[in-house]
């Protein structure tokens, strides 16, 4: 059979070539979606970021109100609702500070502080720089105060530090022996506990707020107590709550101007007025005893900024005291001193030697020597003002038959002139009592020793935070020869009292050294960089590291050498991030310390809100800070969140006239925040004309980056004016739950 067939080449080809069409096609079409997803993705996260920002703006907003009008135990409830992203907590990667001087034409920078190093640098080109002081603030929840009695403390009372805004409900204190809690407390706003401190071998306090403790040994004795609120310029103060044990008690209080006095307890509510006499260096002095039929707090009250002596067991009192100069310090060549009869005794670390007037009278004191004089001079009706050609230790004592020489009394830093240093002048009169001194570590670990008469070494650390070293009378030079700095107190005879320190407190550097340049200090913290988030936790739990700090710049300021120049705070904030992805993943939307950030797109620094703070009328600075940290039953995520914020407390960090307030912010953030910050500079004519001149801009009021653009920290500027500066921060517990409905 045959069968007749033709190819249709024209066929052949129209087939082949609808099949490389509709192929080209759909390469085109496949093409064109892959460019195109990147867009929708990016679109996606537009809208991602978008729809959270706003959402996040609801919680600044309510933050806010919370942090700069709520009270202790007030609290606010915020839902957030994630599209296809996930909430969670960057606790190590947030932070910001901020610095301010305290005298004309300085300046006070930092760089690497929200690092977790144990080193920092600081800018002070202006004058030298003898010492910086770091403070932990305990910042967050989880991060308790920890007291550590010294071995000779027999007991200890105490009482809440209340702060601007204090807790409404009971603060548990918790008193452990050897890592076991062997009592607890719920004190309320102005109650006191004691506590029995002789039976314990290792004891630990540690409360959620900051107290007031007064450790005593033997029939009490004599202390200068610190304010609930000290001025960061001098240390003064005027709120004090003192918690007291029943029997006889006197509270001494001296002043420059006059003074109106509102004394307090659950049975006591007077009024005093203390009236300057207008005697040439004479300030104002007042002295109040009372008795108390059972333990109570004594709440003090002062119309102008003054010190505080407390004496207890007043029909057998004992005691000394070291005094604060009025530059803020221990060491110093001026000071107001309490009327109260007794002896002075001034202490000389230096080269050479120094003298000392007041009026009607004065004494020269030999380099490394101490002088002893009757206090108070004759035919003077008040607080006697000190003044000397030199910096010199100053220490009250109670003189009277039976007592003499007996109390218990800080030993400051001979380089740092604070209450921990690395050197200490010891000089032990033979006055018949037995002397001892007790070494407490303010850092992690240090290796001493003490050369003079006889010489002794030891060790501290971890393992053994407090020594007790008997000395007998003699001349002595205390130092560190390896690690971080000490805290010493004098013992002499077998009472006295002093008000005690959080472990975290006065950890003081020396610096001595003047440079134009940056200058590394060491921070008396062991180093945490490289380690992970629940170490860092644990740490800051411990105290192992600082959550969060105040730093205090020590130097030259006309005659004194220690004055306390200016202050910064230091915060590591937590930062609720929602991450996200777009074209590319790694995306945020991040609140933190009141600022709404983002990396979107593309890992560009972008500000949504700026931090809040408040200026004018005129030279006038103020900022609330909302410190936000998670509580450990939340949640993170996708879903529904709610946060329930609670405002725990608030308090005042400083109220004072600065001269010159920075502001710095952790990056990738921090040059956009300064940048942000500053929107309005570019109208400045000043600015445009003379680019990076701050002292040729004057016609512009408010933040600049500085010192030039791309920097992470910004001054506020005013022309060169005074700024009153206030500066609070509020702490808010938060707790993520999944939203019900």
């Amino acid at each position: 059979m045959r069968v007749n067939s033709k190819r249709d080449d024209q066929a052949v080809s129209a087939a082949v070539a609808t099949v490389l069409l509709f192929g080209g096609v759909v390469s085109i079409i496949g093409l064109m979606l892959v460019s195109m997803v990147p867009v929708i993705e990016e679109l996606e996260g537009s809208i991602e970021r978008g729809d959270m920002s706003s959402q996040m703006m609801i919680l600044a907003e309510q933050t806010e109100s919370l942090s700069e009008n709520g009270m202790p135990g007030d609290s606010t409830e915020v839902k957030l609702i994630p599209l296809d992203g996930s909430l969670g907590w960057d606790v190590s990667r947030g932070g910001m500070w901020y610095s301010s001087t305290w005298q004309k034409e300085s300046s006070f920078r930092m760089k690497g502080v929200l690092d977790f190093d144990n080193s920092l640098e600081i800018k002070h080109p202006e004058s030298f720089t003898s010492a910086v002081c770091f403070d932990d603030l305990r910042l967050g929840p989880s991060r308790p105060f920890i007291y550590t009695p010294p071995m000779w403390a027999d007991s200890a009372q105490i009482a809440i530090s209340t702060g601007l805004a204090i807790p409404l409900g009971p603060v548990e204190v918790e008193v452990s022996n050897d890592g076991q809690v062997v009592q607890t407390a719920d004190l309320q706003i102005y109650e006191s506990t004691s506590v029995d401190l002789s039976s314990y071998n290792a004891p630990e306090i540690t409360s959620s707020h900051e107290l007031v403790v007064i450790y005593s040994k033997g029939d009490g004795g004599t202390s200068l107590l610190t304010p609930t609120q000290s001025s960061p310029t001098d240390n003064t103060g005027k709120t004090w709550n003192i918690p007291l044990d029943a029997g006889e008690s006197r509270i001494h209080i001296f002043s420059e101007d006059s003074n109106q006095i509102e004394i307090e307890s659950s049975t006591i509510s007077q009024t005093h007025y203390a009236i300057d006499t207008e005697q040439f260096r004479t300030g104002v002095s007042f002295t109040h005893q009372f008795t108390l039929l059972q333990p109570d707090v004594i709440r003090v009250t002062t119309s102008t900024n003054s010190h505080l002596i407390l004496q207890t067991e007043v029909n057998n009192i004992s005691g000394s005291t070291t005094l604060i100069s009025q530059d803020g310090n221990y060491l110093g060549h001026s000071f107001i001193a309490p009327s109260l009869e007794g002896k002075m005794e001034f202490s000389n670390p230096g080269s050479e030697s120094v003298t000392i007037t007041w009026r009607g009278g004065g004494t020269s004191i030999a380099a490394l020597g101490n002088t002893i004089v009757a206090w108070p001079p004759a035919g003077i009706d008040g607080a006697p003002m000190l003044d000397a050609d030199g910096d010199l230790f100053v220490t009250w004592k109670v003189s009277n038959q039976g007592n003499t020489g007996k109390g218990i009394y800080l030993l400051p830093g001979a380089d740092t002139g604070a209450s921990s240093g690395i050197q200490h002048e010891v000089i032990i009169e033979n006055d018949g009592q037995t002397h001892s001194l007790s070494i407490s570590r303010a850092g992690s670990s240090s290796e001493w020793n003490i050369t003079g008469t006889s010489e002794i070494q030891g060790i501290i650390g971890n393992d053994v935070q407090n020594v007790m070293q008997s000395i007998s009378p003699g001349t002595y030079q205390m130092n560190v020869t390896e690690g971080h700095p000490l805290r010493v107190h004098h013992i002499s005879g077998d009472s006295g009292i002093i008000q005690a320190l959080h472990d975290g407190a006065q950890r003081c550097s020396s610096v001595n050294m003047m440079a134009s340049g940056w200058i590394t200090v060491d921070l008396p913290w062991d180093s945490l960089s490289g380690q992970e988030d629940f170490k860092v936790m644990q740490a800051w739990k411990s105290g192992e590291f600082p959550a969060s700090m105040e730093i205090t710049l020590i130097g030259h300021q006309g005659a004194s050498t220690h004055s306390n120049l200016a202050t910064s705070w230091v915060f590591h904030l937590s930062r609720l991030a929602y991450s996200f992805s777009s074209s590319i993943t790694g995306m945020e939307v991040a609140y933190t310390g009141g600022a709404i950030v983002t990396n979107h797109p593309e890992f560009t620094p972008t500000i949504i809100r700026e931090p809040v703070d408040r200026s004018g009328p005129g030279p006038r600075f103020a900022a609330t800070i909302p410190s936000l940290h998670p509580v450990n039953e939340g949640v993170i995520g996708g879903g529904s969140l709610t946060l329930d914020i609670e405002l725990s407390s608030r308090e005042t960090l400083a109220s004072d006239i600065a001269y010159e307030i920075r502001r710095g912010w952790s990056e990738p953030y921090g040059a956009a925040i300064a940048n942000d910050a500053s929107d309005g500079l570019e109208l400045s004519e000043d600015w445009a004309i003379y680019p990076g001149r701050l002292d040729l801009l004057t016609d512009y009021v408010g933040w600049v980056p500085d010192p030039s653009l791309g920097t992470s920290e910004a001054v506020w500027h005013t022309g060169g004016e005074a700024i009153q500066f206030s500066l609070q921060i509020s702490a808010l517990d938060v707790l993520m739950l999944e939203a019900l409905g």
